[in-house]
């Protein structure tokens, strides 16, 4: 079973591709793109599609899911902003036959760390016990998007 896990945001949204295998989960694919600030909205969106695009592009054959993490904040505007980039991975996913599945950050927090409040580092930790092979995340964004889909395998009885 192959997952696409996606933490998004427009800032640093980050892929991350899994694969369950006989000798356990191996990392097939981990990115995130930094978008600049300074740039329409327009503008980073588009680079979110098309980074996730080449992403599906080069598992299509084999990917069995897509995944993400529930996008919120307290923040009206910045929910508003998110809910576009969510609209986009919905959007390029649709337009390759797939359905976004979600997860709540609570929900992912929990089934990997044991604690539903866990820290961004403290998740960052405990997700690379999933992988045999060293897994070097550039950001917490990575972390997270592998978190989304470790969380995704062990609900499916992938893992434990």
């Amino acid at each position: 079973m192959i997952v696409l896990a996606m933490d998004l945001s427009l800032s640093c949204p980050a892929f991350a591709v899994m694969e369950i295998t006989e000798n356990g989960l191996d990392m097939l694919h981990l990115s995130s793109i930094k978008t600049n600030a300074k740039k329409t909205h327009g503008y980073r969106l588009f680079q979110i599609y098309n980074h996730m695009d080449s992403i599906i592009n080069e598992y299509e054959s084999r990917l069995d899911y897509i995944v993400s993490e529930k996008g919120f904040s307290r923040h009206a505007r910045t929910t508003q902003i998110l809910f576009m980039v969510h609209g986009v991975a919905r959007l390029n996913a649709h337009q390759h036959g797939y359905d976004v599945k979600e997860l709540s950050p609570t929900t992912v927090k929990k089934a990997v760390s044991g604690n539903g409040k866990s820290s961004k580092e403290n998740l960052a930790d405990a997700v690379k016990g999933y992988f045999p092979l060293s897994v070097k995340f550039k950001n917490t964004d990575e972390s997270d998007a592998a978190a989304v889909g470790v969380t995704f395998l062990i609900q499916k009885g992938k893992l434990c």
